[in-house]
């Protein structure tokens, strides 16, 4: 069935789906055979209005997608224009406008906001007497559904004007071929002036009797940023006559559009009839746009083009084979994985030649140059598709974000759009979209340079791609280990610290598939500043000010703070330590009722309490259940979402697609694995959605994966195996794909509970990491952040302590940047409230260690006690033994003859408020022979109450 027009509800013909069915074989030990999977595909879903609800607060509830012709990350996407930069319409299309206004050759899919519809024409049947550059309405054309068809590189519309439009497209190239009735009144409007953001200028020429050139000078996407885009255009039908306006000044007979605004020209053509036009793009010049054209368009006919266009689809879509489940199931799988793979876009010419981030001029030897990347929302799981299932696409869209970096001022931009940043959203996606590349199968690139770029972003604060600042407010962060509330400059403080977080983790990630085991372990404890905003009071991530405190008045379904969100929603965006933030909610049971109620609602919007599916900060959560011991509860959310928010027909998606973002999603909650973690090579498992699927995996070898039962009775695991042995753990890493492999289901309607519960099989949760060292000395000056303590650390033993500030329920100990510490920039940081004058003590675990003590062996560190109050004296550092025992109960005196206890510290006279101070004890004294398993910071006063505070720097233990 060629998805077409007339019906809410697309689905295949019979005959279409037998003959789909047919051809779905596989040999045993081969690649699949090609089935036909074009009549799966939907393109109209995702142009219609799709949420009751209306548009939640994010831009649009509709997909905002577009049923023009284009390729697999194609530079064109030849589509109809309902209207230009309308709402419910970014992607150029709004299914319920029953006119077109134009059909451009640049779209982008399912964007919350105006952009691209570059390099405009309509077909008309008329004379242009009024400036279409003014008066557009004027010259719409009404169409219908029922005369309308969409297949994937294939679009056609019949006209009221009797027009006939067909399109295809090469890479760099659109192909129209245009039937007018018989007519001398056959015109094309070339409306260059008028596209989806507001065209900065454009330029227009009608070159000899069939040629047409020019360039149109825009905005990215939102508005942001800036490019120029180039045509030149070919008819295979002289001109009858043509001209050319500007503003409401139209010239027949003129052959240039000079380059302003609201400009362009028309062409006609003698008898109507068929007109064909070849028309090529270009990012860097016209002659390059002609080159493109010539080198893929000449002496090619359009039906050769559309068939060459069907079959790059086809053989991208077949590789990933499903069988059985419904006709609208299939639909809408296939349909997501078209939409999955349009996007970023070929942005090299058929000669190398790139624009660059410096508008100059560079050549792509032997790799492809991309652009266009939504970076906020393709990082989450789109951007993994295409690593994982073609390593060579990846690989250059990898190295164009490196070369975007190098030119455009050593930060990943956050969403460029051609060779632009437009600094739309948050975080720091460009480093993640690079990560999960790699991690994904896209490993051919400059992988130094990009861990040198994503490390210069993270750590200098005003690093920036072209006019947009990388890390807003790192600096801020880097102080406080979060961002504070009214930070300047900074959109959402709360929800960029905890995406700047999600982006360390999978630097992290990187660095360490690198073999830097060292910047692994940095970016790790840097991913874990979301500590920093989970408040044990509130329950949630709750926003802090500078002064350290929480802000007052919290409610969890404020977006003060957030971005198209709230904390209810983003309090669950921490998947590379979901172990961490469950232990912070009382454990796993607390947070499964939590999530219990979260999933009440599935799309509720921003200002909900409930979840937010169709918006990005929440496609990780469905599948936290796992990492708490329920993944049954995961597999049933899962599949309410693929059943409730993705329909067959028009009005199909809730909210933006994003790119493909959001039916990346669906494609891979219909396989049953998802890409959790940032950076890291595997799948979190769920239930398959369909009894059979193989996918040809980028490394060549065939995951098989079988559900027998799968769809509406087939819901829950009740085991599993892999090539034959059984398997209870839900995690999947790549490595376990290196060869053919199967992965075989059984499903059932009830839960099975026990499946996938034990600690053992979650997936991996990645903490701060600690020292563990057998060896004589220890050092930690608090500076690089590496293997320093968390914020919420581990109590030892406490009691009558809470927070100095905020709420807490406990001691303070962080790393803070302050200013006046004793050396670099970084201290540790301890803080809290005394409330009982006659027993109160606490003491916070800040590293694990293994260091033998010898007759040697020294312990020194500098304390610089607050003079807020005279208990911040009462402090030391401890020491854990092996055998139990410690050091402040042992004896042990400093070089003032001062036991190294907390109470004796504190009453010993040597330790000057609001100065630094040194304490220095030859432990080997007390402990030589044993060996010391923890480091601890201790309070410890048993006669008065009130809050105490300071910093300890240059922590040592070892042989002077």
């Amino acid at each position: 069935m060629a998805a077409c027009g007339g019906n809410d509800s697309v689905g295949n013909t019979s005959a279409g789906a037998e003959g789909s069915e047919r051809a779905q074989a596989f040999s045993a030990d081969s690649e699949a055979v090609q089935a036909d999977l074009l009549p799966w595909v939907n393109p109209f879903i995702g142009t219609k209005i799709g949420n009751p609800d209306g548009d939640q607060g994010t831009g649009g509830a509709v997909g905002n997608t577009f049923p023009g012709a284009t390729l697999p990350f194609g530079m064109v996407q030849f589509s109809p224009d309902t209207g230009y930069g309308e709402f419910y319409g970014f992607g150029g299309y709004n299914y319920e406008k029953g006119v077109i206004q134009g059909i451009s050759l640049i779209h982008s899919s399912g964007t919350g906001c105006s952009i691209q519809q570059d390099i405009s024409m309509l077909p008309i049947v008329g004379n242009v007497t009024l400036s279409p550059g003014t008066h557009l309405p004027n010259y719409q054309v009404p169409y219908s559904h029922g005369n309308e068809t969409a297949t994937p590189g294939f679009y056609r519309v019949g006209l009221n004007n009797g027009v006939n439009t067909e399109l295809t497209t090469s890479k760099r190239a659109g192909f129209g071929r245009f039937t007018w009735p018989q007519t001398n009144d056959a015109t094309m409007i070339l409306n260059v002036g008028r596209n989806g953001v507001g065209a900065r200028s454009a330029m227009l020429e009608i070159v000899g009797t069939n040629e047409i050139r020019g360039f149109v000078e825009t905005g990215g996407v939102c508005g942001g940023g800036g490019y120029f885009v180039y045509f030149h255009g070919q008819f295979d039908k002289p001109f009858a006559s043509f001209g050319t306006y500007a503003g409401d000044t139209v010239t027949p007979g003129s052959r240039t559009a000079a380059r302003g605004q609201k400009n362009g020209g028309w062409v006609k053509f003698a008898g109507g009839g068929q007109v064909q036009l070849r028309v090529g793009v270009s990012y860097v010049s016209t002659d390059n746009a002609k080159l493109n054209m010539q080198t893929e368009l000449a002496n090619v006919q359009f039906d050769t083009v559309k068939t060459n266009a069907a079959t790059a689809w086809n053989k991208l879509l077949n590789r990933v084979q499903v069988t059985g489940g419904s006709t609208d199931d299939r639909t809408k799988f296939y349909t997501a994985l078209y939409h999955s793979l349009l996007h970023p876009n070929l942005f090299s010419d058929v000669n190398g030649q790139y624009i660059g981030f410096d508008n100059k001029i560079y050549t792509a030897d032997g790799w492809d140059k991309y652009a266009t990347f939504s970076g906020w929302d393709i990082y989450r799981s789109q951007v993994q598709l295409i690593g994982w299932l073609q390593p060579k696409v990846a690989s250059d869209m990898a190295q164009s974000m490196v070369v975007d970096a190098e030119k455009g001022g050593g930060g990943y931009p956050k969403w460029p759009t051609a060779n632009d940043d437009t600094c739309v959203m948050v975080g720091d996606a460009g480093a993640v979209i690079v990560a999960n590349l790699y991690a994904f199968g896209g490993k051919k690139f400059d992988t130094a340079s990009a861990l040198k770029y994503m490390e210069q972003a993270a750590t200098q604060p005003g690093t920036r791609s072209r006019n947009c600042e990388t890390r807003v407010g790192l600096a801020a962060q880097q102080s406080h280990g979060y961002i504070p509330n009214g930070t300047g400059g900074v959109w959402g403080p709360s929800a960029t610290t905890l995406e700047y977080a999600l982006a360390d983790s999978a630097i992290a990630h990187f660095a360490g598939a690198l073999g830097d085991t060292a910047k692994r372990d940095r970016y790790l404890a840097y991913s874990q500043d979301w500590k920093s905003l989970y408040s044990n009071f509130s329950g949630y991530i709750h926003p802090r000010l500078d002064t350290g405190g929480f802000i007052n008045g919290f409610s969890r379904t404020s977006g003060d703070s957030f971005v198209e969100g709230n904390s209810a929603q983003y309090t669950w965006m921490v998947p590379q330590n979901y172990r961490g933030l469950f232990d912070r909610m009382g454990g796993n049971a607390a947070a499964i009722a939590r999530l219990d109620e979260h999933f009440i609602k599935l799309d509720d919007g921003a200002g909900s309490p409930y979840a937010f599916m169709g918006n990005e900060p929440e496609h990780g959560s469905p599948w936290a259940y796992l990492f708490a011991g329920a993944p049954y509860k995961s597999q049933a959310v899962v599949r309410r979402i693929l059943t409730e928010l993705y329909r067959n027909s028009p009005d199909g998606l809730n909210g933006n697609d994003d790119l493909g973002a959001t039916s990346a999603w669906y494609v891979w909650g219909a396989l049953g694995l998802y890409p959790e973690l940032p950076g890291l090579g595997g799948f979190v498992i769920g239930s398959p959605l369909f009894p059979t699927t193989k996918i040809k995996m980028g490394n060549g070898k065939i995951l098989t994966i079988k559900a027998p039962n799968a769809g509406s009775e087939g819901t829950y695991i009740q085991s599993m195996t892999i090539n034959g042995a059984a398997n209870t753990s839900t995690w999947l890493p790549l490595t376990k794909l290196k060869a053919d492999t199967t992965l075989q289901f059984d499903l059932g309607s009830t839960p099975n509970t026990s499946w996938g519960s034990a600690p053992a099989d979650a997936p991996p949760s990645f903490e701060s990491p600690r020292v563990t060292r057998s060896a004589a000395s220890f050092s930690a000056d608090f500076d690089s952040r590496n293997s320093q303590p968390d914020w919420n650390d581990t109590i030892e033993i406490a009691a009558n302590i809470t927070g100095y500030c905020c709420a807490l329920d406990h001691m303070e100990t962080s790393t803070r940047r302050e200013g006046g510490t004793h050396s670099g920039a970084g201290a540790l940081m301890y803080s809290g409230n005394d409330n009982d004058a006659t027993r109160s003590f606490s003491y916070n675990k800040v590293f694990d260690a293994n260091i033998p003590v010898t007759n040697a062996t020294t312990l020194s560190y500098w304390i610089r006690p607050s003079a807020v109050n005279a208990n911040s004296a009462f402090v030391s550092i401890d020491l854990i033994f092996t055998d139990g025992t410690n050091l402040r109960d042992s004896g042990a005196t400093d070089q003032n003859g001062i036991r190294v206890h907390p109470e004796f510290q504190g009453r010993g006279g040597k330790l000057t408020l609001d100065n630094w101070n040194e304490v220095r004890s030859n432990i080997g004294q007390w402990a030589a022979g044993k060996t010391i398993a923890r480091i601890l910071v201790g309070y410890d006063r048993p006669d008065a109450t009130g809050q105490f505070r300071g910093l300890i720097d240059d922590l040592r233990i070892g042989t002077p």
